[in-house]
């Protein structure tokens, strides 16, 4: 907590996760609620922050960086397009 006034406001933030809506409320490695946690510790000080949740077989940790929609997503984030 005391290191989130070091975060730099000019940031934007993206923030990616997956459920695998198997009931365990995670991607196979992160919970939804840890994932989630991020905007809570720097969502106030950065200079824009988006969520964006995936879900299903493609949405588990590991296969997040194969997901297409994941791959459009960060295009538009980072390019706008």
């Amino acid at each position: 907590m005391p290191l989130r006034q070091k975060f730099d406001p000019q940031t934007r933030v993206l923030n990616i996760y997956g459920d695998l809506q198997d009931g365990s409320h995670s991607d196979g490695s992160v919970t939804v609620n840890s994932a989630r946690a991020l905007k809570y510790l720097v969502g106030s000080r950065a200079k824009s922050y988006q969520e964006v949740k995936f879900t299903g077989r493609q949405a588990q940790h590991s296969r997040l960086h194969h997901n297409r929609q994941v791959n459009r997503q960060l295009i538009k984030f980072l390019w706008g397009k």
